[in-house]
């Protein structure tokens, strides 16, 4: 009895470790900016410290594959149509590690053409994304949401820069179901009925896949990210 108590402590052991590293391997995070300019592993930013993409994302483009927070290559790549401009444009109130995620951005200046990161080549299941959509004149907002979230709902991020990520100042969160074509679909454009000419950011973004557990989580739970 004893040895078979054993056995299977190991054996569950092994299955949430094995979990684990199957749900940090879905784990992306990524810098919209120049190669080498993105903050550095130790950064959280809002959701999970590791290691960070960093892309120019050019309009029309398939970007090579990306690494996960540990480094590890994926088979995941992204597509970005409509953010025709990178810009460099720092707010003095935002300094180290978070300027370097939010201090570059693909911007829009036209309403009907969002800023649209088309990420390929995901394992189906539920994600919670962190998308970052923050101008550097705190009066100028950006309307953020992500195709494959229920109800696709839209968020409006923008406003002065508290010292800190906050949700809906810096970045807008949501729940995404991958089917089994992979795709998720994130966008950042210009308020309706704001000004186009004063544009509309997207700073860069974080990934989770949140079902990985048959055991503890539930597909649709939202976890705390600081949890993890």
């Amino acid at each position: 009895m004893r040895i078979l108590k054993l056995v299977l402590l190991h054996t569950v052991g092994a299955a949430w470790l094995l979990a684990g590293t199957i749900l940090q391997a879905q784990s992306i995070n990524l810098d919209i900016g120049e190669v080498g300019d993105g903050p550095p592993a130790t950064y959280a930013a809002a959701g999970r410290a590791g290691v960070w993409n960093s892309d120019p994302a050019i309009h029309g483009t398939t970007s090579p594959t990306l690494v996960d927070i540990h480094g590890n290559p994926t088979v995941v790549t992204l597509t970005q149509i409509g953010g025709l401009d990178l810009m460099d444009l720092p707010d003095p109130a935002v300094t180290g590690d978070d300027a370097a995620l939010l201090d570059d951005f693909l911007i829009t200046f036209d309403a009907g053409l969002e800023s649209c990161i088309f990420m390929n080549n995901l394992e189906p299941g539920t994600y919670e994304v962190l998308v970052y959509a923050r101008m550097p004149d705190p009066e100028v907002l950006s309307y953020s949401d992500v195709d494959q979230e229920a109800g696709n709902p839209f968020s409006i991020v923008g406003g002065i820069w508290p010292g800190q990520h906050e949700e809906l100042i810096s970045y807008s969160r949501h729940l995404a179901v991958v089917d089994e074509e992979g795709s998720l679909d994130l966008h950042s454009g210009i308020v309706p009925g704001a000004d186009e000419t004063e544009g509309a950011a997207f700073n860069g973004l974080q990934i989770l896949r949140v079902d990985i557990f048959s055991d503890g989580f539930e597909s649709g739970d939202v976890l705390s990210w600081g949890s993890r």
